[in-house]
């Protein structure tokens, strides 16, 4: 019966959603241009310059839930996807769902799974095929300790979408983290048997790795990177992955080099990079590799660059320019609880 109830409160909020008229949202587009390109301090500007033209409250709400949702404040995520909801008129469509599965994600992050469950509860119940749905309520699921309910919904995702390889893999690393190893591991030898005949080279790349056959692995993903048609950038950090798991850091630097002389602009790759070249010792070549990633300036990959960048100093022994470093890294993410507590070990040296 209580589920019967959260299904029909959350289909309520469902019933009242679809955000307003397109027309006099020029701000509201800028923030969403700007959280696209993850430049979450000009989209929270053109937010609020929205609320105070008068501009569509349900966007409004929602654009500042996801900003509060990617940089981890998810208290506040969740009540502005609330009040996005709340302030929803028209007809249910796609974007009611898209809040929603924000709003789960929130209550997810905030460690309140059973909430979250009720999300997903509410959106099976209106879109009972939606494959995502069930693999996202495993998730919680296995987070709260429902291994049985969790595999259940696993199959069921699977079953209505034995194609979407992403998502089987999604399935594989939750089930391993949770230590249900041969499970996980039985879910992607099933997929690669049973469909090896519709599989990319890259999905079988990636299932070949995950899998721990490291030389089948780097066959699939070297016959993908050669592909036309193929987006190169997700198999060049699978195939440099599969000489790092192996401790064979010469194959995987050369494999990001190649892409990066044909590639510069992936922030990505140059920190992948970057952190092969500290496993092998050499400090300078990753400060290089670091730096030639900021200036790329990918605001997606830039904390990660510049934290890296600090660790490599701190290698090379140059810890009063990791400090300075440091000091102005948490400026910009002060929220960032291991940098503070690295900040107190620099502040000693």
């Amino acid at each position: 019966m209580k589920k019967r109830v959260v299904a029909a409160i959350m289909c309520i909020a469902f019933a009242i959603s679809g955000c307003g008229s397109l027309a006099g949202r020029h701000n509201i587009d800028s923030g969403f241009a700007y959280i696209e390109s993850r430049d979450y301090e000009n989209a929270l500007s053109s937010f609020e310059a929205a609320s105070e033209k008068g501009e569509d409250e349900c966007l409004i709400h929602r654009g500042i839930g996801i900003i509060n949702l990617r940089t981890g404040n998810y208290q506040g995520a969740v009540d502005e996807l609330l009040a996005s909801l709340a302030a929803d008129e028209g007809i249910v469509d796609d974007m009611d769902f898209d809040t929603n599965y924000y709003l789960a994600e929130s209550y997810y992050r905030l460690g309140d799974y059973s909430k979250a469950k009720e999300v997903y509860d509410a959106i099976i119940a209106l879109r009972s095929k939606d494959s995502n749905a069930y693999y996202l309520r495993g998730v919680c699921e296995l987070a709260a300790s429902g291994h049985d309910s969790a595999y259940s919904d696993f199959t069921k995702a699977i079953t209505l979408n034995s194609r979407d390889y992403q998502m089987i893999i999604l399935i594989y690393k939750s089930l391993a983290h949770y230590g249900y190893e041969e499970e996980a591991r039985n879910i992607l030898q099933t997929t690669m048997e049973n469909g090896s005949s519709f599989m990319t080279n890259y999905e079988k790349g990636q299932i070949a790795y995950y899998l721990g056959n490291n030389a089948e692995a780097q066959s699939f993903l070297e016959a993908a990177r050669s592909e036309r048609d193929q987006e190169k950038e997700p198999v060049v950090l699978m195939l440099g992955q599969t000489g790092e798991k192996q401790g064979d850091y010469n194959y995987a630097i050369s494999v990001y080099k190649t892409y990066l002389s044909e590639n510069p602009a992936s922030a990505i790759v140059f920190n992948q990079l970057g952190m092969c070249q500290i496993k092998q010792g050499d400090y300078d070549g990753a400060v290089s590799s670091f730096e030639a990633g900021l200036n790329v300036d990918d605001k997606g990959v830039n904390q990660a660059l510049r934290l890296n960048e600090i660790t490599a100093y701190e290698y090379k022994g140059e810890f009063s320019t990791a400090q300075s470093l440091m000091t102005s890294y948490l400026q910009d993410y002060p929220e960032d609880s291991a940098a503070i507590r690295e900040n107190i070990f620099l502040s000693t040296r």
